[in-house]
């Protein structure tokens, strides 16, 4: 028979749950971790993850491996969006566009190369999300598409007395979630009645 090694960490657990065992013969129950949505730097600007609903993968400046629900939806729609930002830099963001996004690809790219960032553009601060929410507006979220609504909490709209709001349209391809472009400019939305929030967590 062939034994492995323990990792430190998981010994000290197995002799934890020993010890728990030999102590009692009641069966205790683990309450499951609670799942922590939360705002992180990416390519691009600020998206929200999920440590149950992705990203499950990051490489060469992306990310993939949504789960495939409401939430993972929204979750890849952060990401995804993110780096189709100019801000995202050329390498990023082509490969962004041609293995995350469907339709008018050739049109997004050529809309988002001619508007690569400028000197005058704002700082990343003044566009930096501190808080996303979304909600399901069309379309099946267990299904192949669902449009949703986002909106992010940053300075520029908030001065207007309202949120950043965009609607985006999502495909299942069959092992993860793909964004249409072009997607429709921001508009300011007054407040997140109806909307869950993705991040940060409480």
């Amino acid at each position: 028979m062939t034994r492995r090694l323990l990792r430190p960490a998981v010994a000290a657990t197995v002799v934890l749950a020993a010890a728990v065992v030999g102590c009692s013969t009641t069966p205790r129950l683990q309450e499951p971790a609670r799942d922590r949505v939360v705002l992180v730097t990416v390519p691009g600007g600020v998206a929200a993850s999920s440590s149950r609903h992705g990203p499950f993968h990051e490489f060469n400046g992306r990310a993939t491996g949504f789960s495939h629900d409401d939430l993972g939806a929204a979750l890849a729609a952060t990401h995804i969006g993110a780096r189709t930002a100019p801000a995202a830099g050329t390498e990023v963001l082509a490969a962004t566009l041609d293995e995350q996004c469907w339709g008018d690809v050739a049109r997004a790219r050529e809309r988002l190369f001619t508007a690569l960032p400028r000197p005058d553009a704002p700082p990343r601060e003044a566009v930096s999300a501190t808080a996303m929410y979304f909600r399901v507006i069309a379309g099946d979220p267990r299904g192949e598409f669902v449009v949703l609504s986002l909106l992010a909490e940053t300075p520029q709209p908030r001065a207007r007395g309202g949120l950043s709001r965009v609607a985006v349209a999502m495909r299942w391809s069959g092992r993860d979630w793909q964004l249409r472009v072009p997607v429709p400019g921001p508009s300011v939305y007054p407040d997140t009645t109806g909307y869950r929030l993705l991040g940060p967590t409480p």
